[in-house]
């Protein structure tokens, strides 16, 4: 735990680093003041994602920078799986193949995206990948589900299998369908109905929405496992926490069916999903009023449970009504503000959703296997400072990604009332949160733990 801590402070630290607000620290670091490739060309005074000039760079360093946090925060979700589930010399391999896998895909995503973009790190990157497909075929041979929340946590993994293989489908067809690919996602910038035409722009919807919301689920579900369901509730009279399982299988297997389905038929299908996921959701939101735990944990279920609805569903639902059909949203076809407001709702909207799973396990960690904040009160603080900073921000991000008016791109939006007053203090308050608990690690774990390596 304190390793796989210690890697996303890293990671994520790095990311932050190279972004506008730090240029002046990065540059005295000795980094570059512009990326080659970054998605700012002062040349047009845009945002090019797309930019034939550095071979879609871009395209290709963001693909890497989200596998990278993706397969971090799925190693950590492997250790709290791992240490519940697996009889011990099954989990020491699984924890040690993680680590190794975890370490091979981020070294090699930060090599390939900044230092050196050459056929060695893409292989490299891909083997990590390969490593943790082996890891969930060891874990689907040694984990036998015995009851209803079992049963949901085993089909999250078995739906993750199904959308590693869609990745590695989508990744290894990119390299012959290159060019109609990226026409796909410049057509999709303005209008997805053109670019799902396209039969691997299909697959990558298909695998990325699968991928992110069956990984926030399969943490969800172990969550729910530390703070122990109270079996004698029932919400409404109806919802029992059996009938609840049973509504969270069905609606986790409905919405990854429909994600998958996209590949395969497109716009029908992607009608589906967003009533499976609300599906999904609204059992796992009454399963987190069930729980017996009233500390940390158990607020931070009911939290964040909250939070998917209010700063995920709901403008989701807006921005699919108004892509089909504008309503909200509707300027010129081709007018520059799409350019604006697609990059504000998509980097946006995944962003609430990779936090949303870091601040889950960040929860988790404090509260399990021992329950830290009940042993110094800086934990809690840090704890609930992170709580309240993710609640904030995920709200807020919303006002900046739908109710800000759309105009002139700008390389530094930072300057924006809600970016400014609200987004980027509530995320200082996460950050200071989350540092207060990593050195209680670093403190109370790692260097007694480093020091007795050397001994």
């Amino acid at each position: 735990m304190f390793v796989v801590a210690t890697i996303i402070v890293l990671l994520v630290g790095f990311f932050i680093l190279l972004s506008p607000p730090f240029k002046v620290i990065r540059t005295a670091l000795g980094l570059p003041e512009e990326l080659p490739g970054s998605r700012y060309n002062s040349t047009v005074g845009a945002t090019e994602i797309i930019n034939e000039e550095y071979e879609n760079f871009y395209l290709a360093r963001i693909t890497f920078v989200y596998h990278a946090v993706f397969i971090t925060l799925l190693y950590a979700t492997i250790i709290v799986f791992s240490a519940i589930y697996l009889q011990e010399y099954i989990r020491n391999l699984v924890l040690d193949l993680s680590l190794i896998g975890t370490l091979i895909v981020v070294i090699s995503s930060v090599m390939y995206s900044y230092v050196d973009r050459s056929f060695l790190w893409h292989g490299t990157f891909l083997s990590g990948l390969a490593i943790f497909f082996v890891i969930a075929l060891i874990i689907l041979l040694n984990f036998k589900p015995k009851n209803l929340l079992e049963w949901n946590i085993w089909l999250s993994g078995i739906l993750l299998i199904i959308g590693a293989i869609w990745g590695a489908w989508l990744g290894s067809s990119f390299m012959s369908y290159r060019h109609e690919y990226v026409e796909a996602l410049i057509l999709s910038r303005y209008n997805p109905d053109f670019a799902e035409e396209n039969f691997y722009w299909r697959i990558l919807t298909s695998h990325e929405h699968a991928m992110i919301a069956i990984a926030l689920t399969l943490t969800f579900f172990l969550g729910i496992r530390i703070a122990r369901l109270d079996e004698s509730k029932a919400l409404l009279r109806f919802f029992t926490v059996k009938r609840i399982l049973c509504l969270t299988l069905v609606g986790q297997l409905f919405m990854a069916v429909a994600s998958y389905a996209v590949t395969f038929f497109g716009k029908i299908a992607h009608l589906i999903i967003t009533p499976a996921a609300i599906l999904l959701i609204f059992g796992t939101l009454l399963l987190s009023f069930m729980v017996k735990r009233e500390d940390i944990l158990g607020w931070g279920l009911k939290i964040g449970n909250i939070i998917i609805w209010i700063a995920v569903a709901l403008p989701g639902a807006i921005v699919a009504m108004s892509l089909r059909r504008p309503i909200f949203f509707n300027p010129p076809f081709r007018d520059p503000v799409w350019d604006w407001a697609e990059l504000a709702y998509n980097i946006g909207h995944w962003h609430i959703l990779l936090t949303t799973w870091g601040i889950a396990l960040l929860i988790i960690y404090i509260s399990w296997p021992e329950n830290l904040t009940e042993r110094n009160k800086f934990v809690k603080i840090g704890g609930w400072l992170s709580l309240i900073g993710f609640m904030v921000a995920m709200v807020c991000i919303n006002f900046y990604m739908l109710g800000n008016p759309p105009g002139k791109y700008s390389p530094n939006p930072y300057d924006n009332i809600w970016l400014k007053f609200l987004v980027e203090p509530a995320l200082s308050t996460m950050a200071i949160g989350i540092a207060i608990i990593y050195l209680f690690y670093l403190i109370k774990i790692g260097l007694p733990m480093i020091k007795d390596m050397f001994k």
